[in-house]
């Protein structure tokens, strides 16, 4: 997936939800989220983290021996953003 290509609603989503993890990291809080906004260079290095997240996620679907869902991007962030929120839903 090059990252000058245009992103579908479900890869939009998947790869916002990296970039709030990028934002606000497991134990950050608001000063975290702030920094993160205000502060140009860690919110580009976080964007291009995030990117990459979701590039290596999507490669890991494609990737496995088992992958019901081929090489179509949407389809597979769909797949993974429905186990995420069933994750959220589980675990409160």
């Amino acid at each position: 997936m090059a990252s000058d290509r245009k992103l579908g609603p479900n890869t939009r989503e998947l790869l916002a939800r990296f970039i709030a993890l990028e934002a606000v990291p497991s134990g950050g809080g608001l000063g975290s989220g702030l920094n993160f906004l205000v502060d140009p260079e860690r919110r580009r290095k976080g964007i291009e983290r995030a990117m990459s997240n979701l590039e290596a996620a999507l490669a890991a679907v494609k990737s496995a021996p088992d992958n019901p869902y081929g090489d179509d991007d949407e389809i597979i962030a769909a797949a993974i953003l429905e186990r995420v929120k069933e994750q959220e839903q589980s675990h409160g």
